[in-house]
């Protein structure tokens, strides 16, 4: 009953598949397999207005990970969901259980959704409840019909897998940070910085307060690279990386502070969104994921900004493995790739 988690990008689609075993305390999790397959250049880009040629890539990389990467123990696929199509909002409503709340979501949520309701799937999650006023927090989560129909369809294509878990990108993450600090109640700001987009969601007392997506990821910054030296792009990422010396110094510095900027930006204006509901809201930690967490020095950059403990996180650090099947270097390389995947693949399969 195991899952693959599906991390499908705009770059590449990330793959994982863990071995898990028991419950609670005596839970014993292993790496089974994992890899990353690169995806056609601009395919995804045009998911709306193109979605064969994105299923079809989707579907294909789909394939080729579980046959390469020796996936095959996995029955299961979980996917996740991110973009304009996607619609996370943290709303107040009347007190209700979890299992009555599906059926009064619809009509408050109707709200704060600008497509017809009967064009989007809605779920929701009671973050807390304030029993003297009546109410309860819920972070309300949208998806458009078609865009959740075309991944399925790209499952179904990539026989024997069966759909079990359609998530959201940030949340999958939150989750493969819960799982690993199951105990933390700390205030953190999760960061994913993705090829085309940077994913921040900051959580109070250990839940998501707030959840915002920005369209400026990692290949903004290869790309200006590129454009200011005429390089090629393997060599502007390798100096985004830091593992190529550029042409100029200080001009690649100019570079990177002008897109870093705007990663704080986004993440200051998150930020604030918390501390109008709580003005003392202080995180006591920034965890960067994706690709993007791995420029070299980033790290040091955000605590410098932020004057808060920042690192880069790595789900897998903590993970047992077969050393004869995976290279240690690898693991911590890819590791903070796998956030997403990660947060998928501890999912059990919902096959109702």
């Amino acid at each position: 009953m195991s899952v693959i988690g599906f991390d499908i990008g705009t770059f590449a689609t990330k793959a994982l598949l863990l071995n898990i075993k028991g419950k609670g305390k005596k839970q014993q999790v292993s790496i089974e397999g994992l890899g990353l397959s690169q995806m056609p250049a601009g395919v995804m880009a045009q998911w709306e207005e193109q979605p064969l040629p994105a299923r079809t890539a989707m579907s294909a990389a789909m394939r080729s990970l579980v046959k390469n990467c020796k996936l095959k123990s996995g029955r299961f696929a979980a996917l996740s969901l991110s973009g304009e199509t996607m619609i996370i909002k943290k709303i107040s409503m009347p007190v209700t259980s979890q299992k009555e709340l599906r059926q009064s979501l619809a009509m408050e949520a109707e709200q704060y959704i600008p497509y017809p309701i009967n064009d989007v799937i809605i779920d929701g999650h009671i973050l807390n409840t304030d029993d003297r006023y009546g109410q309860m927090s819920v972070l309300l989560v949208a998806a458009r019909k078609e865009v959740v129909f075309n991944y399925m369809q790209a499952i179904a294509q990539t026989k024997p897998l069966k759909p079990t878990v359609i998530d959201v990108d940030a949340l999958a993450f939150f989750n493969a940070y819960d799982f690993i600090y199951p105990d933390s109640r700390e205030n953190v700001i999760l960061v994913d910085i993705g090829a085309t987009m940077i994913h921040i969601t900051v959580l109070c007392d250990g839940l998501p307060h707030t959840i915002k997506e920005e369209n400026i990821g990692g290949q903004r910054l290869t790309e200006d690279i590129e454009d200011a030296f005429g390089l090629p792009p393997e060599e502007a990422e390798a100096i985004k990386l830091g593992s190529v010396e550029p042409p100029d110094r200080a001009e690649c510095a100019e570079i990177f502070d002008r897109i870093f900027s705007n990663w704080t930006a986004a993440i200051e204006r998150s930020t604030e969104m918390v501390k109008s509901e709580f003005p003392d809201f202080q995180p006591s930690k920034i965890f960067l994921a994706g690709g993007g967490a791995l420029i070299n020095g980033l790290a040091g950059q955000f605590q410098s900004h932020f004057h808060v403990p920042t690192e880069v996180f790595n789900p897998l650090a903590s993970i047992k493995y077969n050393p004869k099947k995976f290279d240690k270097s690898y693991l911590d390389y890819i590791g903070p790739q796998m956030a997403v995947s990660f947060g998928l693949a501890i999912r059990k399969p919902e096959t109702n």
